[in-house]
């Protein structure tokens, strides 16, 4: 059995130090990404301007995902019901079910987003800030499934 010491085992992650990507206008903060936990949790904060791009329907087939709304006003689809949730709500997404998210506010919206496991969340997030730039040509559809489902993220057409 391997023991680790406390400094071994912990991560602390700190916003302006934690690797960032930008997707599109949205900026993507990896507060505890899966490689300080094995693959075991990953942690990052979704920053996103008013009205700015969404994530549209979809599931994980594998994991857990908890949002924490820490600023602004954000709708959030659980299962085939759409809920505005103000700072402070949060929302419980076991596997198999339909979710996401925009911000339907007037001013920016902060999401914390948890991953259980983590799937190595931050592949994806990296691979859509490749994707998604505002002064390129918008990636296929074709490219968004693969990119998707390599870490366990399918498209939710109800």
């Amino acid at each position: 059995m391997t023991l680790f010491t406390h400094e071994d085992a912990s991560h602390l992650g700190v916003p302006g130090q934690a690797e960032s990507v930008t997707i599109g206008t949205n900026t993507c903060t990896m507060l505890i990404p899966t490689e300080a936990t094995h693959d075991g949790f990953g942690l990052y904060s979704l920053a996103m301007p008013p009205h700015g791009p969404f994530a549209s329907p979809h599931f994980h087939k594998e994991m857990t995902e908890v949002f924490i709304v820490r600023t602004g006003q954000v709708q959030l689809l659980r299962g085939n019901e759409y809920v505005t949730a103000d700072a402070g709500s949060a929302l419980y997404v076991p596997p198999g079910t339909p979710h996401g998210f925009a911000n339907v506010g007037e001013d920016p919206a902060e999401l914390l987003i948890a991953f259980m496991p983590g799937r190595h969340r931050e592949g994806f997030f990296r691979g859509m800030a490749e994707l998604i730039q505002e002064d390129q040509v918008p990636p296929t559809q074709e490219q968004l499934t693969e990119l998707a489902e390599r870490y366990d993220q399918y498209r939710y057409l109800p």
